[in-house]
């Protein structure tokens, strides 16, 4: 039985964007944790495993929520345009939405910058872990598993 909705708002598409969400930013929140221990055990701290999954468990309930959000509009603006790429060329659907979910973590991060320091006056760098490129290339790979969700997820057009 149709809905009589256009595909892009079937049940199944809303659900995989909100899985994709959830995955990106959680995964992203996950990364960038480690990350910033990562940074402070190059400068002499030692970090045992119940403090590790500390710091994820915090940052899961203190940023995720945030980035879980910002990733819902990223992808909003991602995923349509991976989808008309990979339809123009005829393939590449999953690596397409991977790769959209990729940039926009690091497009998200440039901007969040951006605005603290256009907005705000700011000279800090609000997520820490998108320093320097590394950072940037590891936490991007939450936007891009975010992606892999919903190309998995998602209904293919026949």
């Amino acid at each position: 039985m149709k809905s009589g909705l256009p595909m892009a708002f079937n049940v199944r598409t809303i659900f995989a964007f909100a899985m994709a969400a959830l995955m990106g930013g959680v995964l992203t929140s996950i990364l960038s944790t480690q990350i910033i221990l990562r940074y402070l055990e190059t400068a002499g701290a030692i970090f045992p495993l119940a403090t590790r999954a500390q710091a994820i468990w915090l940052d899961l309930n203190g940023f995720a929520p945030t980035l879980i959000a910002l990733s819902a509009i990223g992808y909003a603006i991602a995923f349509p345009v991976a989808r008309l790429i990979s339809r123009r060329i005829g393939a590449l659907r999953t690596t397409g939405y991977m790769l959209s979910g990729y940039v926009m973590i690091i497009v998200m991060i440039f901007a969040i910058e951006l605005f603290y320091q256009t907005v705000l006056g700011s000279t800090i760098t609000p997520i820490a872990a998108g320093r320097d490129v590394w950072g940037l290339a590891v936490i991007g790979l939450g936007g891009a598993a975010g992606g892999w969700v919903f190309a998995v997820l998602s209904p293919r057009k026949p």
